[in-house]
């Protein structure tokens, strides 16, 4: 039996998924990275051309091959755009995964980065020690005051990572908290507070449920729910993001909704399903848990009674990838917006082009993480918004940094968050 070219054949891309793409380009227009860099390479196709040549021995795993996969967002708006049905973020996720296993000169960074993933991002104790510094910094007056003065007190790339911390990141929320309950629930919902998100966006949580208890859910954050795996699996350790799946399905047995405010961990959880097929005894009832996950925006936008809201500004809402691209929800958002009393939504240039957050992306890759910052940054500046609206935590990080970037006085803001401010302002009946 001949050898596989792969260093780690039972998570290889499959031939089928490989041999789906006909090199038709139409992916091209809507790749970031090819959009910067205008190579084939860059590109969803010629990625794919690449492990293609790799699965049929035409060429080896170099690293100068795997640089082409690391540089990519994995925000998938190459799936939406193509008439194949080319799965390429699950190529590009086995992928990653056999360039997390071959040998490369950078193999201490990236065992470093694993290392991390698992024993900090993963455990919510740790995560929520070493959380703590940066959530006291980021409301804090000595940043503020720092931040008036112009003054640049950090190299270049710490000083990107400070910029992306949220201003008013408040309490955290984590499984077992006790959420805003409704005067009459007609029924429940489980809220998936993730690792980060609890952490730094614990308000976004709340402003959830306060939404969902106005139209009669109760939100409920079940103990004993983690990390979703999203991180894991797109940084090629698909091991360890499917034991998170199965804690995750453990945790969360029944059948009631699962409210997800994260795009990231959404587009994760509603793949359970596809990440452990090849599990006996998780198959079905992964398949079961992940046909339960809703994301916020698609939920609210079903219920048949929406509260009223007022919100007076001008509203630029930028998609978050994985879920335009990968969960294919776009106008529930933008709806759910619209319906708001004095809420003037515009639509900036690449609203749905790739921010660069891509989860620990900017951190890896901080030279294309930053030239896509700056073209949204640049859209913020022409268009002048009063509010930035997004679905994901790290494209708020991201919008933090680019609105300080383009010199203007615009708040960040998670969709859950401008629908709980419009509908405390609406006048009581």
């Amino acid at each position: 039996m001949a050898s596989s070219p792969w260093p780690l054949p039972a998570d290889a891309p499959s031939a089928a998924d490989l041999s789906r793409c006909v090199h038709c380009g139409l992916c091209i227009n809507a790749c970031p990275t090819f959009a910067v860099t205008g190579l084939e390479a860059e590109s969803p196709r010629g990625r794919i051309a690449l492990a293609r040549a790799v699965d049929e021995g035409v060429i080896p795993l170099t690293a100068a091959v795997q640089s082409h996969w690391d540089l990519c967002l994995q925000c998938r708006a190459c799936e939406a755009v193509c008439p194949s049905g080319v799965a390429y973020g699950r190529i590009i996720e086995h992928v990653k995964a056999q360039v997390a296993a071959a040998p490369a000169k950078d193999a201490a960074p990236r065992r470093l980065r694993r290392f991390l993933l698992r024993n900090v991002v993963a455990r919510p104790r740790v995560l929520a020690a070493v959380v703590a510094p940066a959530r006291w910094w980021a409301g804090s007056l000595p940043r503020r005051a720092l931040r008036k003065s112009g003054a640049k007190w950090l190299p270049s790339r710490l000083a990107a990572m400070e910029a992306q911390l949220p201003r008013h990141p408040g309490r955290p929320l984590r499984a077992g908290d006790s959420l805003p309950v409704p005067g009459e629930a007609s029924t429940e919902a489980v809220l998936f507070t993730g690792c980060v998100m609890g952490e730094l966006f614990g308000g976004v949580h709340r402003a959830t449920a306060s939404v969902l208890a106005r139209r009669g859910v109760r939100a409920i954050a079940v103990e004993g729910q983690g990390c979703c795996g999203a991180l894991h699996a797109h940084d090629g350790d698909l091991a360890f993001a499917r034991d998170l799946a199965r804690r995750n399905i453990d945790a969360l047995p029944g059948d009631d909704p699962i409210i997800v405010n994260s795009a990231g961990c959404g587009a994760a959880m509603k793949e359970y399903g596809q990440l452990l097929h090849a599990d006996p005894r998780y198959a079905d009832r992964a398949a079961a848990f992940a046909a339960r996950v809703r994301d916020f925006s698609e939920f609210v936008a079903a219920l048949d009674t929406p509260a009223a809201g007022h919100f007076p500004a001008r509203v630029a809402y930028q998609d978050a990838c994985h879920l335009a691209h990968a969960q294919r929800i776009r106008e529930q958002p933008r709806a759910l917006l619209r319906a708001i009393a004095g809420c003037d939504l515009v639509e900036t240039p690449g609203a749905d082009l790739c921010c660069g957050a891509a989860g620990i992306y900017s951190l890896v890759e901080p030279g294309m993480s930053a030239a896509l910052r700056t073209r949204k940054a640049d859209a913020f500046r022409d268009s002048a918004p009063d509010v930035i609206v997004t679905a994901n935590p790290g494209c708020q990080m991201q919008y933090e940094a680019a609105v300080r970037e383009a010199g203007i006085d615009a708040r960040v803001m998670h969709l859950a968050e401008a629908l709980d401010e419009a509908e405390r302002r609406a006048p009581r009946a």
